[in-house]
């Protein structure tokens, strides 16, 4: 767990103005091959604070409520799991206001903010039970009648990079890693097509089921930081970056789809060309 430094342990100053405090979930994953007996996003995840306070570059006390125990790397385990992390079934009083699910890409260096996840595709890859989702039963638990086949979050994700980066202390939006010294952190538009992607669809389409245009939930992928405590410090000061960014953007623009009367099948065309699947990792 990082060392608690002199900013946390101080006194928390008074909000310039007096707002309401932002909730938000989070969530990590376990272990699911030893070559990575460690899962980076529950390591990242469960060290996160319960508190980020006010101060003179974050205008709303956040509160960080990280689930209890790493999520299985099981897709029936999820499927289960997700009605009842998520209001209106979580007991969490005040209801989060954002979910925030951290996932391992493991064939990644950088940290990426997925943009949304597809309903299909999870028949390939055996999770930690041996089990795979096949589309059959894709159909069965997310039928296609009632669910776009991509779901996307309705976050303004080019203004959550934005905020995002300059919390890293980039020097501007098109800044990028080398030139500023700061965490490489970038948008990918596909969760991919195992249990990170299958978690997210699942949360994406909760909500979907319960408001059509309002899906205040974000997955970030990080790589394997395990080998390192300064990597793994990385990792903590880049997903409190991202939440601090999330509740900024939230703040400012909201989380309402502005295009959900389009075909949202359409979007399966823009997510399909990504060239970043992850393929193995969660």
């Amino acid at each position: 767990m990082p060392a608690i430094t002199a900013s946390y342990a101080a006194r928390q100053p008074p909000a310039e103005q007096t707002e309401d405090p932002v909730n938000v979930l989070v969530t990590g994953f376990g272990p699911f091959l030893a070559k990575f007996p460690r899962n980076s996003s529950w390591e990242v995840a469960s060290t996160l604070p319960a508190l980020i306070p006010v101060s003179p570059n974050n205008k709303t006390p956040i509160h960080v409520h990280v689930h209890h125990e790493a999520v299985r790397v099981a897709y029936n385990h999820v499927v289960n799991f997700v009605p009842k992390l998520l209001p209106p079934s979580n007991p969490i009083n005040p209801k989060p206001d954002i979910i925030l699910h951290i996932g391992l890409a493991a064939g990644r260096k950088y940290f990426t903010l997925e943009q949304g996840a597809h309903g299909r595709g999870f028949g390939n890859i055996p999770d930690v039970d041996g089990k795979r989702f096949p589309d059959s039963q894709a159909e069965e638990t997310f039928p296609c009648s009632k669910y776009p086949s991509v779901l996307k979050t309705s976050f303004d994700t080019s203004d959550v990079l934005a905020r995002w980066k300059a919390n890293l202390g980039y020097s501007s939006v098109e800044g990028n890693a080398s030139d500023d010294d700061s965490p490489d952190v970038r948008l990918s538009p596909d969760a991919g097509n195992f249990l990170c992607g299958f978690i997210y669809y699942n949360s994406l389409a909760h909500y979907y089921s319960i408001k059509e245009d309002e899906r205040p939930v974000a997955f970030l992928h990080v790589p394997d930081l395990t080998y390192s405590e300064d990597k793994l410090r990385e990792g903590w000061d880049v997903a409190v970056a991202l939440i601090k960014a999330l509740v900024e953007s939230k703040r400012y623009n909201g989380v309402i789809d502005k295009d959900i009367g389009q075909d949202t099948k359409k979007r399966d065309v823009e997510v399909a060309q990504a060239d970043d699947k992850v393929t193995q990792g969660t």
